[in-house]
């Protein structure tokens, strides 16, 4: 496993601390997970953006009065 260093202000390291115990975990463990998480979040939200882009460029949905005409409902 590697390390990470990164710099905060002594109130910021006091909040992640007091984070941390809140969580039941150690101040590594909850920063690894936070930058994670957001990371991931990210991800998919920059997913989301594409496909409803995609869309709005090809709109391929119908109703649903239309999908019971199709399945003859």
């Amino acid at each position: 496993m590697t390390t990470i260093t990164f710099r905060v202000s002594e109130e910021e390291k006091e909040f992640i601390q007091r984070m941390a115990e809140f969580n039941g975990m150690s101040l590594s463990e909850l920063s690894r997970n936070q930058i994670l998480e957001s990371l991931e979040d990210q991800i998919d939200l920059r997913l989301y953006e594409k496909a409803l882009q995609a869309h709005h460029t090809k709109d391929e949905s119908i109703s649903l009065q239309e999908m019971k005409k199709v399945l003859d409902i």
